[in-house]
């Protein structure tokens, strides 16, 4: 039986483990966002800093490259259509657009645990910063 990930879900925690026991919050440590996966496959995964600071100006294509620098990096977002292997405890998510131009028309494997109202997503090793970093990012439900 597939476990049921269709619905909305709201960023609950985001941590980055290296392989030297090194923890981290890539976007410190309350950040928001949400994950929708809909009944027909697809999905949409947002991520942001909190306090990402504000443009000074309020033209929406403006900004300094500073300003931009510091949206773009305390933003993560991806989306696509996905698929659930129950039995290996793995959703697949297909990009179709993302935030790292890289990952675009790739597939990126997440393990999950889904306890009730609450669904733990974790990447395989990743290399970010010269080291080896998994990520795990919990999610609640949303009602």
């Amino acid at each position: 039986m597939l476990p049921d990930l269709v619905g909305t879900w709201s960023l609950v925690s985001f941590t980055a483990l290296s392989s030297s026991g090194e923890e981290r919050h890539p976007h410190g440590r309350s950040p928001v966002g949400l994950l929708i996966y809909t009944s027909d496959g697809h999905m949409s995964a947002v991520i942001s800093r909190s306090n990402r600071p504000k443009f000074a100006s309020s033209d929406l294509v403006g900004g300094t490259p500073e300003e931009i620098k510091q949206a773009f990096q305390g933003l993560e977002a991806y989306a696509g259509t996905y698929e659930v292997d129950a039995e290996r405890g793995t959703v697949t998510h297909h990009l179709a657009v993302c935030r790292f131009p890289n990952w675009e028309g790739g597939s990126q494997v997440r393990h999950f645990i889904l306890t009730g109202d609450r669904l733990l997503l974790s990447t395989p090793p990743m290399t970010a910063r010269g080291a080896e970093w998994v990520y795990t990012i919990t999610w609640q439900r949303n009602q």
